[in-house]
Order: C-alpha cells, then structure tokens, then sequence
C-alpha cells in the first residue's frame, strides 16, 4: 500500500482514544437503562442527586443504588483497559 494513503479504519489499530471512548459505550451499553441515565445525568452532567431523583421518578435512595451499580461497571471496565491481557 503507497505511504501517502492512510490504512482504512476497519485495517488499522485503534487509537488509544478511540480504545476509550469504546470502551465508555461498552460501559453505558452493559447498564440497564435507569442506571445509565442516573450515571449520566449525575456523574457526566453534575446534576445533584435531587435532580437526578425528579427526573427519574424515583426515590433518592434507589437513585443512589443505581449511581452505585454504573460507578461498579465503570471501574470494571476501567481495570480492564488499564491492563489488557497479553497473549501467552
């Protein structure tokens, strides 16, 4: 392939970028839809808890239980982008 042309998306690495921001939607993706939207709104937007609970029709204790949970899955999936496994 000449030099001067870049490689097709499907034909090269991902960027680290592009490593995160998939695997952002991986986590947003593996969430059920209410702890995604309280994720959202609470940890992406800095909405408070309050606004959280009102937009969401829920109680601020359930609120937070699903905070929980999305926080969960997010650091999982953080863990694994942080150390891939190597091949053996």
């Amino acid at each position: 392939m000449d030099a001067d042309f870049p490689l097709p998306f499907d034909k090269r690495l991902p960027t680290p970028a592009e490593r995160v921001w998939a695997e952002f939607l991986s986590v947003l993706d593996a969430l059920p839809p209410t702890a995604r939207a309280a994720f959202m709104l609470h940890d992406v937007f800095s909405a408070t808890l309050e606004d959280v609970s009102n937009v969401l029709g829920q109680p601020p204790a359930a609120c937070r239980e699903h905070l929980a949970m999305a926080r969960r899955c997010a650091h999982e999936h953080a863990r694994r982008l942080a150390s891939p496994t190597r091949p053996s």
